[in-house]
């Protein structure tokens, strides 16, 4: 289905359920967080509607997204690369992270939301409170999309405060769903450990630059370690389950479910990630995720001495760096 053919049929519908222009201004501007002259250009049809805002206006009005997804008779499963330029922000790429925040938020109003997480890669979900790793996976992503002539250091970067506060902010945001799965490669803090030295070698991470990175890390194995004891988020007191694989991962699979939305997504690119709201693809990608799960140990609330003995191994891990 094309962007146009959903945008075409999203004004229909918001035509049938609101007919007062006026009215239906004002709620796309509460349910956006958008001046008028935003929402005009989108009802004009200047611009389309992202699809985390297609997402907050069908959670608003209690439309099932797939009758937005699939116009037609024909029901196909579709997948997004959502690419946000982490070098070169701008408003829009802000607007991106500003509506999928806002989205998140309505979890608060759905104590049965649910988000599972399998990761090669620490997800900010964790580390974006912890401003020296938001910074490390920002360079990272950097080094490896831009051209070769010139590297930006590890200290010549700079993130833009918007950044960082949209890092911090989603932090807290996500941990209001009402079930949270974290789960995975039981080597995630060697690969970690493995890309810092290499950048060392080639000097673009400094010995100072590796010690705030090492006492971020530390905290933020503090951090989960008291995530694992309790089985809850200290920010919201909702519950997690923490499993660690005795698989390698061939790549990061996660979904979330928030009333009658349901969201899949793949990491593409180190922080961006191809998506679908498809119910479809939702289901295969959380079969996948709970299969996973079969070869995992579960450390939250339980399995003590293997609890133990991963987080020692893995302060011995980051002692390497």
């Amino acid at each position: 289905m094309k962007k146009e053919d959903v945008h075409r049929y999203l004004l229909g519908v918001l035509e049938k359920k609101i007919p007062d222009r006026t009215k239906l201004v004002e709620m796309l501007m509460d349910t956006l967080f958008m001046e008028k002259g935003a929402i005009y250009r989108r009802l004009r049809g200047d611009v389309p509607f992202s699809f985390f805002e297609v997402a907050s206006i069908a959670e608003k009005l209690n439309i099932p997204l797939n009758d937005l997804a699939y116009i037609d008779t024909k029901r196909q499963e579709r997948f997004e690369l959502n690419i946000v330029d982490y070098v070169n922000m701008n408003e829009a790429y802000y607007k991106v992270w500003d509506d999928y925040i806002a989205l998140i938020g309505t979890t608060k109003d759905d104590p049965n939301s649910e988000i599972a997480e399998s990761s090669n890669v620490l997800p900010i979900s964790l580390y974006g409170k912890f401003d020296s790793l938001s910074k490390y996976y920002l360079f990272k992503f950097h080094y490896l999309s831009t051209g070769t002539e010139r590297r930006t250091s590890f200290d010549e970067l700079v993130i833009p405060e918007r950044l960082r506060q949209i890092n911090r902010t989603y932090f807290y945001e996500v941990k209001n769903f009402g079930k949270t799965v974290f789960l995975w490669d039981y080597l995630i803090f060697k690969y970690l450990v493995t890309d810092i030295h290499f950048f060392f070698g080639i000097n673009l991470i400094s010995t100072e630059d590796i010690r705030q990175i090492k006492d971020d890390l530390f905290a933020l194995l503090d951090y989960i370690e008291k995530i694992t004891l309790t089985g809850r988020f200290e920010e919201t007191g909702n519950s997690v389950s923490f499993y660690i694989s005795d698989v390698n991962f061939d790549g990061d699979y996660s979904y979330f479910r928030l009333n009658d939305l349901y969201v899949s997504y793949v990491r593409a690119f180190i922080l961006n990630s191809v998506t679908s709201g498809d119910q479809g693809s939702f289901e295969k990608v959380k079969t996948w995720v709970q299969s996973l799960i079969k070869s995992s140990t579960l450390i939250t609330q339980s399995g003590a001495v293997y609890r133990a003995d991963f987080f020692e191994k893995q302060r011995i891990i980051i002692s390497e760096l």
